[in-house]
């Protein structure tokens, strides 16, 4: 039979390697902290009623041996301000500027309706669309959602220091789609 090593002890009865192994964890644990962080993360909830507001994120794709992709995006950590392992998104991308969603996104978002939670601008991937077309999307759609100026400007300032040149914002061209075959 092959022993069980549970912190420097060989243990040859599996149950006995458990219950060694549990009594180890339990030592570890400081459940007397948790209680306080707990009532404090209460405490801190009731006085500030937006915790739960969701953020808007403005980044760029981190550059990674595995990853060839040259992108920037804008996503929406849905998940409250509290402790929490890292999302995918903080992971990946390096956030330039970060801003609290506005109430109606906030509803559309509760209530399912905003499907756009996570949109990628591909920079340079077969020449199709350049850095400031990107951002002037970007700015475009903000704007539609009645994101004030000061804030497009400080997005926009926060890109261009990130890249180290100026951007050139292109106004949107709406477009309309006719359905010329209407009776």
């Amino acid at each position: 039979m092959i022993p069980l090593c549970i912190n420097g002890k060989d243990y040859y009865d599996r149950e006995e390697a458990l219950a060694a192994w549990f009594e180890e964890w339990l030592m570890k644990q400081d459940f007397e902290q948790d209680l306080i962080d707990r009532e404090l993360e209460l405490e801190y909830r009731k006085t500030h009623p937006d915790w739960n507001t969701p953020y808007v994120m403005y980044g760029v794709r981190k550059k990674h041996k595995c990853i060839q992709k040259n992108e920037i995006a804008v996503f929406y950590d849905l998940l409250p301000r509290q402790k929490r392992a890292r999302t995918a998104e903080t992971h990946w991308y390096k956030v330039l500027y970060k801003r609290k969603a506005t109430p109606e996104e906030v509803e559309s978002l509760k209530a399912g309706e905003y499907t756009r939670r996570y949109l990628v601008y591909s920079l340079f991937i077969e020449k199709k669309m350049t850095l400031d077309k990107a951002l002037s999307l970007i700015v475009a759609d903000d704007k539609l959602l009645g994101i004030a100026d000061n804030t497009i400007s400080e997005i926009v300032t926060a890109f261009e220091t990130f890249f180290n040149r100026k951007f050139r914002i292109y106004k949107p061209e709406f477009t309309t789609q006719l359905n010329l075959f209407t009776d």
